[in-house]
């Protein structure tokens, strides 16, 4: 417990004690002596005597509790007006009553405790802050599918084996609502998934040699983005589009069967550099150094003729740190290209706080028996409608 909450606890037990005083009851001699202690004094009620006490010595005894609960009272409030100040929060005024008149039982009651809130420097914005995953709420993006036979799928050996490919494309606009369509596409089903409104609610296919545009139905699907479930720990962007009827042009090998079409992507936030590749440049930066001293050293060496020579087993056992050194620094190099991918392979938001990969993947829904397949469609790029506008 706080000491805010124990102090509020310590001065809330003073007044029940007090209306049990007030109640005018007399005691009987089974009750237990009642003690409280405070850290400046001790406040010992003894034992009632057997008679009933006289309405006279009910009052003084109360008018002598008020007193010291009141002294309480003042030394509580000095002492969270002391630790406020060191933890650094702020009173507000309470609230004015509805009436300004007291009854007889009101003004004998203790005056209801300062609401205390506390502040946080970081959020000096007026705009509300978002978390890392609802960086897409409320933005609109143009998807572009190309639907072919890609490494890996499991589509059947005669799909998309001509190598043709479908060209689609649709609007999404990524809402806050939340999702209750379970789907196992998700992570924990619907768990923090939002609704994807699909515009206009069509899809349109790009024309063929053999036919011209189509534009197909759709019903809205839904996104979510996982923590960690991508190369190296990095975010993933998960949503889905379900097409009314599959989607092919005339004598082609390729088609999109119907149902739901899934997509993912990664996800990058930037809330904190403002895009910048901090990690990336401090170990690029590191890597230089180290290679220039192992240069500088390598230069002192070759001055050396004799191989056996003492200065030159020393250079070469610092070169050889050194190289271990930069070995290190080439993995976290490789680890930071991955969550910090380079700018040109990302496409940012309206306001620059995410990047999604310019390219992801696309697959559908495939169940056997018991076992649900997920079977790779295609790839997808994504661009932001509104910087597309501007």
């Amino acid at each position: 417990m706080t000491p805010i909450r124990s102090m509020l606890s310590f001065v809330g037990g003073a007044v029940v004690l007090s209306q049990l005083f007030l109640s005018g009851h007399s005691f009987s001699n089974t009750k237990q002596p009642t003690q409280r202690t405070s850290s400046s004094r001790v406040l010992m009620h003894m034992a009632p005597p057997s008679r009933t006490m006289s309405v006279a010595e009910i009052e003084a005894e109360s008018e002598q509790l008020r007193i010291e609960i009141e002294e309480l009272r003042k030394e509580a409030l000095s002492r969270l007006e002391a630790l406020s100040e060191q933890l650094g929060v702020v009173e507000t005024e309470p609230p004015k009553p509805l009436s300004t008149t007291q009854t007889g039982d009101d003004k004998d009651l203790l005056p209801a405790p300062m609401p205390i809130t506390f502040t946080d420097s970081t959020t000096s914005s007026k705009k509300a802050t978002k978390g890392i995953a609802n960086l897409l709420d409320e933005t609109t993006w143009k998807i572009s599918l190309s639907i072919g036979r890609e490494p890996g799928t499991w589509m059947p050996k005669d799909w998309g084996k001509s190598g043709q490919r479908l060209n689609l494309s649709f609007t999404a606009d990524f809402t806050p609502s939340q999702l209750f369509d379970r789907d196992d596409f998700f992570r924990g089903g619907y768990t923090n998934a939002k609704i994807l409104n699909v515009e206009s609610n069509q899809i349109t296919l790009g024309p063929s040699l053999s036919e011209g545009q189509r534009s197909y139905k759709v019903k809205n699907g839904g996104w979510q983005v996982t923590r960690g479930d991508g190369p190296m720990g990095t975010d993933l962007l998960r949503f889905f589009i379900e097409v009314d009827e599959e989607i092919t042009h005339a004598g082609s090998d390729v088609y999109i069967p119907k149902g739901r079409i899934y997509c993912s992507c990664g996800y990058f936030p930037f809330m904190n550099n403002g895009g910048k590749d901090g990690m990336k440049d401090a170990v690029k930066d590191e890597i230089k150094k180290i290679e220039g001293e192992i240069m500088q050293l390598q230069k002192k060496k070759d001055e050396i003729k004799n191989p056996f020579n003492l200065d030159g087993i020393k250079i070469s056992s610092e070169i050889f740190k050194l190289k271990q050194d930069l070995d290190q620094l080439n993995q976290r190099l490789s680890f930071a290209m991955v969550r910090q991918p380079d700018k040109q392979l990302l496409r940012y938001s309206p306001d620059g706080d995410v990047g999604l990969t310019k390219e992801g993947g696309v697959c559908c829904e495939v169940k056997k028996g018991p076992v649900v397949e997920y079977h790779i469609l295609g790839r997808f790029g994504v661009v932001s409608a509104q910087k597309e506008e501007k």
